[in-house]
């Protein structure tokens, strides 16, 4: 038999979302914070081909797309997606963990919108 906080542990992991992960604390070189307050933190987002950000989450935020290119994501269920980001393109975006690796050298500024 399951001790009551085993139990609790595993519920836990199943039920509920991951743990927001913050992308700036792994010090990459291709990400800086252009500015940052209680509500908001704007992120300048600088990959080159193969730089990866490994496992983060984004609370509602904005990207837009400096200069274009393709980005891989893959999401916490191992499903990956390709997308083709578009110089001058807004998208607004809901909250999400994934990990990403840029195929092209892109450029955007990401705006997160803090909770």
């Amino acid at each position: 038999m399951r001790s009551p906080m085993v139990l609790a542990i595993i519920g836990a992991a199943v039920c509920c979302p991951l743990v927001a992960q913050d992308a700036m604390k792994y010090g990459l070189k291709f990400q800086n914070v252009l500015a940052e307050n209680d509500k908001v933190r704007v992120v300048h987002y600088t990959p080159q081909p193969g730089d990866k950000t490994p496992v983060h989450s984004h609370p509602n935020y904005v990207v837009y797309v400096v200069k274009g290119g393709k980005v891989k994501y893959t999401l916490p269920d191992g499903s990956t997606s390709v997308s083709e980001l578009k110089t001058g393109a807004l998208y607004l975006k809901g909250p999400v963990t994934h990990s990403d690796e840029a195929l092209d050298p892109v450029e955007t500024i990401i705006v997160e919108l803090k909770q």
